[in-house]
């Protein structure tokens, strides 16, 4: 296991940085097991080579003699001895326990360095600034990895470890046909890979520079997970940059959100970017954030980046700690400040004028004055392609810059909420029981991305809901006018993908590279392009179906606006936009060369290699130069790029009705009614409020097919007129595992869904529009950022407390429980208090704290709700006995007897005498209440109920029994209560 360095962390399932290894174990290619250094003797380098040499003739002597492969690795670990995490040092001279050790770089002593060969001084002037990166070195037909690289390539791949060749170091390699598979291979494993070329063959530098000349080499694009650009899933790919401006530089706003968060003790103003490598498209974008980070927890989860670029010590504590514990899977890598990130205070003039920028289109009309974060994250993003030389192809000018608003006219989910509701994952941290699973039978890669970004932010205009809405209905009522477009995408490329690859391909083949690598990438160029002509081309025909009314001809073309809308997006046939298209099918043609036997994919790609028409006519010798179909492929790249506008709204519109028609199967598919949402707008419920009345409300993702589960439908109204329309909020109560949380859920996907443009699992739904779901579910703590299940807790209350508005979906379950009984009733009667008189929201409150529902009884705006259950079956004599348990999901008017604590126990498998004592004690206790109520003041017995409800009123005042009783008898003597 490698040890964490002080400037990458890395999270969850991302793998270790090739740098820093801890103990450097070694693989030897006798035995294959791999023994750290540290069980090793340590020698003196002044004396290694001689004490090796004594020690082995000893040990031979003895018997224990070793081999001559295990001298050598032991040699070879003396003279790398610098790499050890003991005495490794940066470029810069620092240790790893420096607060500024930079793990990306090391330094090679000069002394170790006068003894490497001339091919190794190569690798190590290279290597040393790219620590980070596994480095593949090209020798003659090989390439070879080197030291810890080659400890990587042998875990990993199973490589066998020699030390033999030009270095005579640890090493492993593969031939220059394999070079691409283990690439990828290393790359999917979550490495950054790069290759260093040779240019030149070794008759060819002997030639211009002598019989001496060393061959050059040169350091190619370096691939790394964030900008893979090639054998992806449907999921995008993002590598993100965040800065951070400091609290006094936030300058004033007119917006609810910058005026709320302007009160927090610790506030954040962020600039963020990222880049999507594979569909050729950066985003920019900025957010106010309070002390919990909801809305940088809620960039992260909507993103979801593979690494994230940000620079030490420029992010205030409680950033840094969310960023170290963060909500998705990422590896978090520090850069320098100053040349690789500039600093979040540089206006947007300011970095174009340094250059920053220069390699971008960035869109008109741009504030250029004042701080401008978002585009210093930009910066930093351009920097990093500069280093891992993928600027050329990955910033090459031809990338669209795209503007990022987190909540723009969007349901505001933050980070807490679409992790509580299991919007994008399920319990288990994978897509399997979440929202997202059960709505994406899209057919297409570009639907499921699209799915997953409504989803993410759902709707607040009625009108565009409506459409959506109308959509579904259309597709659910003419299954006919779908099909054939369905159909087509199945076998249709990833056209936003397609896209993206012109767009990478603008800029021509790198230079200093060799012939072949050179009509490699030519060749690349060339597929690109003719791929995205092709995808254009089977877009078009899909929508075309739609004007035609697919398999449902006689009903004619589909009628619902954003259907047509699709339609409209398809390019008049003669318009320029099709013109490029039909100069790149006139360009091109395809190699018909037979496949040989025995090459499998290789030859078939060959096969269907695109080549330019004016080559593919010629004699057997070639007649162009590869320069003039470089400048050709150039020309043709440009004009269709040129329409990228087209292109865009064309995949946009594709993609559109393939989640529209996930939505319909969705609606169609289900065990149980759904229906369409009436959505209304806010303020539309009496006097002016927010309504929610929705009838037969189930779980969509709470039932499983496999197991038979029936669906169990509640009906839930906040501020409806069988309610004179004020209470709004609920108080639920109910034993554990009753369905509480279930129902929770439920209310905020129904919600979610409804705002989505979908239909609602539901017989019936009205609402009014929400403006916000916060959610508090769920016990959870943050121990490694110091921070303990309390505190989560009132970090998210204290969000909610901020910015929820009368507009707002609230959702709280048994706040206050990770405290003391008498804190945390203390929070939870205060704050249900405060939401449902001052904010007046939507509000579900679900808690064991069962005074609260006395104390709210006669409150109008707080209604009683519980999840029922049957306790205890009959006995002898009719006596009745508590073991049994069964939970009926059920929502019913009023309070819960009780939590039944000790039947859920029994039923958790604690074992029954436990339970038996535990029964003895609580009755004990009954008792004792009874007795000292009866001794003086009239004979009234109480029932469990009452009795249950009073335990929890003196553990919620901390009172003793003596002055709760004499205050009863005060009372009733001043007040002439009766019991």
């Amino acid at each position: 296991m490698r040890k964490q360095s002080s400037m990458t962390a890395f999270t969850k399932k991302t793998p270790p940085s090739t740098s820093g290894l801890q103990g450097r174990t070694i693989a030897t290619p006798v035995s294959g097991v791999k023994r750290p250094i540290e069980e090793r003797p340590r020698v003196k380098s002044s004396e290694g080579a001689h004490t090796l040499g004594r020690q082995a003739k000893f040990r031979k002597l003895i018997g224990d003699g070793e081999s001559k492969d295990q001298e050598s690795y032991r040699e070879v670990q003396n003279r790398f001895n610098w790499l050890d995490d003991k005495l490794v040092r940066d470029a810069k001279g620092h240790r790893p326990q420096h607060q500024m050790y930079d793990p990306r770089t090391v330094t090679v002593p000069a002394e170790a360095f006068k003894k490497l060969s001339d091919s190794q001084k190569q690798y190590w002037e290279i290597k040393q600034n790219y620590r980070d990166v596994m480095l593949f070195f090209k020798v003659g037909t090989f390439y070879e990895l080197y030291e810890d690289d080659a400890q990587i390539g042998h875990d990993v791949l199973g490589w066998k470890m020699t030390i033999t060749g030009v270095g005579h170091c640890r090493q492993v390699g593969c031939p220059e046909g394999r070079i691409d598979e283990n690439v990828a291979k290393l790359t999917a494993a979550g490495y950054k890979v790069g290759r260093v070329e040779q240019v030149e063959t070794a008759a060819q530098a002997k030639a211009r520079r002598g019989p001496k000349a060393k061959i050059i080499r040169q350091l190619t694009r370096i691939h790394t997970p964030a900008t893979a650009t090639g054998a992806l899933g449907t999921d995008a790919v993002h590598l993100m940059a965040i800065c951070e401006l400091d609290d006094s530089l936030l300058t004033s706003s007119h917006s609810p959100m910058t005026q709320q968060a302007s009160s927090q003790r610790s506030r954040a103003h962020f600039g963020f970017a990222f880049l999507d490598a594979a569909a050729g498209r950066f985003y920019v974008g900025t957010a106010i954030d309070d002390a919990a980070r909801a809305n940088l927890g809620a960039i992260l989860t909507q993103v979801a980046p593979k690494e994230v670029l940000t620079t030490k010590g420029s992010l205030s504590p409680t950033t840094a700690r969310l960023l170290t514990q963060p909500p998705v899977p990422l590896q978090l890598s520090y850069v320098d400040a100053g040349s690789e990130f500039p600093d979040a205070t540089c206006s947007l003039d300011m970095l174009l004028k340094q250059g920053w920028l220069k390699q971008l289109q960035l869109p008109s009309r741009l504030n250029q004055q004042g701080p401008a974060p978002a585009y210093a994250a930009l910066a930093a993003l351009c920097a990093y392609l500069k280093r891992m030389r993928a600027d050329q192809e990955l910033a090459s000018g031809a990338q669209l810059v795209v503007p990022y608003d987190l909540y723009a006219a969007a349901l505001c989910l933050d980070g807490p909420t679409l992790a509580n509701l299991e919007l994008l994952e399920g319990s288990s941290g994978e897509a399997e029981g979440s929202l997202l699973a059960a709505l994406d039978t899209c057919a297409s890669p570009g639907g499921s991305r699209l799915l997953r970004q409504w989803l993410c932010r759902p709707l607040r205009h009625i009108p565009d809901i409506n459409n959506r809405l109308d959509a579904v209905d259309e597709i659910c009522n003419r299954g006919g006018l779908i099909a054939p477009l369905r159909r087509l995408l199945k076998g249709m490329p990833d056209l936003e993908r397609a896209l993206g690859r012109a767009r990478n391909s603008t800029a021509p083949p790198q230079e200093g590279l060799p012939d072949w690598a050179v009509k490699a990438a030519q060749n690349r160029r060339l597929s690109a392009l003719a791929g995205a002509a092709q995808a254009v081309q089977s877009a078009i025909t899909a929508l075309n179906t739609l004007s035609c009314g697919g398999d449902d001809r006689q009903r004619g073309p589909a009628q619902s606006p954003l259907l047509q809308g699709a339609v409209a997006s398809v390019p008049a046939k003669h318009s320029s936009a099709m013109q490029a298209v039909e100069a790149i099918d006139a360009a091109l043609t395809y190699s018909q060369a037979p496949m040989k036997k025995g090459k499998g994919k290789a030859a078939a790609a060959a096969a269907s290699q695109p080549q330019l028409a004016s080559q593919a006519m010629g004699t057997e010798e070639e007649e162009s130069p590869l320069e003039q179909d470089i400048a050709v492929t150039s020309e043709l790249l440009e004009r269709f790029n040129a329409h990228a506008a087209v292109w865009e709204a064309l995949e946009s519109a594709l993609s559109c009705v393939d989640v529209l028609a996930s939505f319909a199967a969705f609606s169609q598919s289900q065990l149980a009614p759904t229906c369409r949402p009436h959505l209304l707008p806010p303020g539309a419920g009496e006097g002016g409020k927010a309504v929610l009345d929705i009838q037969g409300l189930w779980h969509p993702c709470a039932i499983s097919r496999v197991a038979g589960d029936s669906v169990v439908p509640n009906d839930l109204v906040l501020g409806s007129h069988e309610q004179n329309g004020q209470a709004r909020s609920l108080l639920l109560t109910g034993p554990n595992m009753g369905g509480k949380s279930t129902l929770l859920r439920a209310t905020c996907l129904a919600v979610v869904l409804a705002q989505m443009g979908c239909y609602v699992p539901a017989s019936s739904c009205r609402l009014s529009v929400a403006d916000r779901i916060f959610t508090r579910l769920g016990a959870s703590d943050r121990i490694m950022a110091g921070e303990s299940t309390f505190m989560v807790e009132c970090s998210e209350t204290a969000s909610i407390l901020q910015h929820a508005t009368p507009d707002s979906l609230v959702v709280l379950d048994e706040l206050g429980r990770g405290t003391s009984t008498f804190d945390g009733y203390a929070i939870a009667h205060a704050v249900l208090q405060h939401m449902s008189s001052q904010v007046d929201c939507r509000l579900l409150f679900a808690t064991h704290y069962h005074p609260l529902t006395a104390e709210f009884s006669a409150n109008p705006r707080v209604s009683l709700g519980h999840m029922a259950a049957l306790v205890g079956s009959a006995g002898e004599a009719g006596v009745e006995h508590d073991d049994g348990l069964v939970f009926l999901y059920k929502l019913h008017k009023g309070a819960a007897p009780k939590s039944y604590g000790l039947q859920v126990a029994r039923l958790a498998g604690i074992d029954a005498d436990i339970v038996a004592k535990a029964r003895l004690a609580g009755q004990h206790i009954e008792d004792k209440l009874q007795v000292s109520f009866s001794q003086n003041a009239p004979a009234v017995m109480l029932t469990s109920h009452d009795v249950a409800q009073l335990k929890h009123v003196l553990f919620a005042c901390n009172a003793s029994m003596a002055t709760f009783k004499q205050a009863w008898l005060s009372l009733q003597g001043t007040s002439g209560l009766t019991a």
